[in-house]
């Protein structure tokens, strides 16, 4: 019976899938993130159109408008921290992308790790397979010389 193939590092090989594992479901969880703080930004957007378009809307025209000092001024005020809401919103998403780069970075490096070990498992695996089949080739040449001169032996004494 031949004994079966057991690699040294599996382990190793176990640990660095496992840290592939990892890597990808923390960049999954980034690009969600990212995502959510991309549909924020946009939320934030329409609101800031939709707010304007309401203020073109109403004061399309002047003749039948009573604008009021304070209106401007509540009007003005909201798209202002509709801006500054916004401006903040693109930094977070600046920064949500960067750690979603960092992360996909990260996970390229355990990938690498990984396949550094997966190509020595292939490579002893390949050499095992060589040596075995090269014993099995060795034995066989045995037995058949055995039978050849058994053979001769054989009808030498007839």
């Amino acid at each position: 019976m031949a004994k079966s193939f057991h690699f040294p590092l599996q382990k190793v090989l176990d640990v660095r899938q496992i840290t592939e594992d990892r890597q990808a479901i923390s960049l999954k969880n980034s690009q969600m993130s990212l995502n959510k703080e991309k549909e924020q930004l946009e939320n934030l957007a329409q609101k800031k159109d939709a707010q304007l378009k309401v203020d073109e809307d109403e004061y399309d025209n002047v003749d039948d408008v009573n604008l009021s000092l304070n209106e401007l001024q509540v009007t003005v005020d909201y798209i202002s921290q509709l801006n500054n809401r916004i401006t903040n919103q693109i930094q977070v998403v600046e920064k949500s992308n960067g750690k979603v780069e960092k992360e996909r970075d990260d996970l390229i490096e355990a990938s690498k790790e990984k396949k550094i070990v997966e190509k020595l498992r292939e490579r002893q695996l390949t050499n095992y397979k060589d040596n075995y089949r090269k014993k099995m080739m060795k034995e066989e040449s045995e037995i058949a010389l055995r039978v050849i001169l058994k053979n001769k032996d054989n009808g030498n004494n007839q």
